[in-house]
């Protein structure tokens, strides 16, 4: 894949993404249980890609056999555990502070990334990874020291196993085997996981209002967004994927302010500047792998 289509992707990425916290503040706001609420997402989403490559015949069941196993591990990280964590973590925690706490997230992957893949980083990831993290810390310290610590750890939880997910992809699955198939089978299975857990966890909510968010989340954020994630992740890395990570808490910060009114406050702008600082500087410490 060319230079120019993995930062486009990692544009697409970085907007989607930064939106979605919105969403799903929305829809549980609007009443929705917040496990049902992931899990209607994700079988949803995964349901359609799987229905929509089966008909074109890019995929089989035959060839989705042997994928099965390998994505419901995959899964258990970047479905079940950090979707199921983010959606009880926002019924208490603001969108903006979910989306500034993701900041962490290319740290937490570059030490998973290391340890798994053997991946050697160099004196421009640390100014990287030191600089967005000051800026992702300046804008959460505030919101975080107000949150309830149960649902603040159920927001780090999310970013830990998001971050051990996109580290996990590359040893589950060889560069060949179709990224998109990949994300279908671990969407759908993840879902059906987390119905599971809903039903035998929680009183099962969902409101005819909460219907507009889940609609973007299964179409935006998980169909386009999180299939885009793991192009990137086989195409440029697990390290340069995870920067959207940075990027994504502007665009969260922003929404929540205008469309919730969730606080702002100064160390929020010195924040953004440092963060968009960091992808600058882990755009120039990974080499990116490009196509023929």
């Amino acid at each position: 894949m060319s230079r120019r289509r993995i930062y486009g992707l990692f544009a697409l990425v970085c907007l989607i993404f930064g939106s979605t916290f919105l969403a799903i503040r929305i829809g549980l706001d609007e009443g929705a249980s917040p496990l049902f609420f992931a899990a209607l997402r994700f079988v949803s989403a995964g349901g359609c890609m799987l229905a929509l490559l089966l008909l074109t015949k890019r995929t089989s069941f035959t060839r989705l056999r042997p994928l099965l196993l390998r994505s419901a591990v995959l899964s258990l990280f970047l479905t079940v555990g950090t979707f199921g964590c983010m959606f009880i973590a926002e019924t208490r925690v603001d969108s903006g502070l979910m989306a500034r706490l993701d900041g962490a997230g290319p740290i937490v992957t570059a030490v998973f990334a290391a340890v798994l893949l053997g991946k050697k980083l160099n004196l421009r990831h640390g100014m990287a990874f030191v600089t967005g993290s000051a800026g992702v810390l300046l804008m959460a310290a505030p919101a975080a020291s107000r949150s309830e610590p149960f649902f603040l750890a159920m927001a780090m939880a999310s970013v830990v196993l998001y971050a051990a997910g996109n580290a996990v992809y590359p040893r589950l699955f060889r560069h060949e085997e179709d990224t998109v198939t990949v994300s279908a089978l671990q969407s759908f299975v993840g879902g059906i996981l987390l119905l599971v857990a809903a039903l035998m966890l929680e009183d099962i909510a969902f409101t005819s209002a909460a219907v507009p968010a889940l609609l973007y989340l299964i179409v935006g954020g998980s169909i386009v967004a999180h299939t885009a994630t793991l192009v990137l992740v086989r195409e440029a890395g697990p390290v340069f994927a995870s920067g959207w990570l940075y990027a994504a808490p502007v665009a969260a910060t922003a929404l929540g302010a205008l469309v919730l009114g969730e606080g702002v406050g100064a160390s929020d702008f010195l924040g953004i500047l440092l963060a968009l600082g960091g992808v600058f500087l882990l755009n120039r410490a990974e080499t990116v792998r490009t196509g023929a």
